[in-house]
């Protein structure tokens, strides 16, 4: 297992440097409410989106890959981070294996950046179905492990996304962790987001955790455009014929304070299968239930973001993120 706890010094004091009195401090790791908070817009990024919910295993960085793809599709330029150090599974749901173990710098020198990048160091996006993409995976092997404490994930996170060259993009979409602790905490309060995606499945349990979430993105002032039930009913392989497998106590509106109902995805084996090739189903099978649900949340999201139908934190709130240029402790 790769720690790489002791990267944190670097971090923290790159960002929280006394000399600078626009840096962001790390002192505090609580979420704050929006108002009178700074925050940083990521330059050239029109428009910056975090995909989450409270609970693992209900499909996030599948919607994160194949929203991601499906906007593209629809002629925007996309980008896509894996925010997830823990267990990256971007880069093997979009066809990139790594089997050997990172070794030493391979693995440290690029998630180990202080201070500004200079371009020679800044990290390529691998580009993939037409959105380009960045994760941990792709300097780890796919069973090696990596362990930033709690407190440092956020720090971690963000530094990698900065020390991407991402080019213009449109919408540059984070796939989060599960549960509502770091990297979360960290992007909410530092990072301009324009807005929440929500994952849930049919669930009480699921959806639960999910309003938690939800409480999580408000409280820090990030607008919630919407959620998206995933494995909702099961699509026989043989017949078509829809199924439904999870009992329905509550409407999901309901349960998330009428948070707008995105889309409704079946379970798919087709889909899955899709997933573990490598092969994102909108690209595999674009004529699919399971991809006609995605290419029309991916409509929604587009008209909620340029309609301005959500309530956005005040754009002259954002400042540029400034950083330690000499990387010095």
């Amino acid at each position: 297992m790769l720690d790489i706890a002791y990267l944190a010094k670097c971090w923290v004091s790159d960002y929280t440097s006394e000399q600078d009195e626009n840096a962001i401090s790390l002192g505090d790791n609580s979420l704050q409410s929006h108002k009178g908070v700074q925050r940083a817009r990521v330059e050239n990024i029109r428009t910056l989106l975090v995909v989450g919910s409270g609970k693992g295993g209900v499909g996030k960085s599948t919607v994160s890959v194949n929203l991601a793809v499906a906007l593209a599709r629809q002629g925007a330029s996309v980008g896509l981070l894996d925010g997830d150090a823990y267990g990256p599974s971007i880069p093997m749901m979009l066809g990139v294996r790594k089997r050997k173990a990172g070794q030493g710098a391979e693995v440290t020198l690029p998630l180990a950046q202080c201070g500004k990048p200079t371009p020679e160091q800044m990290l390529t996006p691998l580009p993939r179905y037409g959105i380009k993409i960045m994760s941990v995976g792709f300097f780890i092997g796919e069973e090696q492990a990596v362990a930033p404490m709690p407190d440092v994930l956020g720090v971690f996170i963000r530094q990698l996304l900065y020390s991407v060259d991402w080019g213009v993009l449109d919408y540059l979409i984070i796939d989060l962790p599960p549960g509502n602790g770091e990297p979360q905490a960290t992007l909410c309060r530092e990072l301009q987001l324009d807005g929440a995606l929500l994952v849930t499945t049919p669930q009480d349990i699921a959806r639960i955790d999910t309003a938690k979430a939800l409480a999580m993105f408000r409280e820090a002032g990030v607008p919630a455009l919407g959620v998206v039930q995933n494995m909702d009913g099961f699509l026989c392989p043989h017949c078509g014929e829809r199924v439904e497998i999870f009992p329905r106590s509550r409407e999901v509106r309901e349960q998330l304070d009428n948070l707008p109902l995105l889309g409704r995805i079946p379970l798919d084996p087709a889909a899955a299968l899709s997933g573990d090739k490598g092969r994102p189903v909108v690209v595999s099978n674009p004529e699919s239930p399971v991809s006609i649900a995605f290419m029309s949340i991916a409509e929604q999201v587009k008209t909620i973001i340029e309609t301005q139908s959500i309530t956005i934190v005040n754009q002259e709130e954002a400042v540029p993120m400034k950083v330690n240029d000499e990387g010095e402790d």
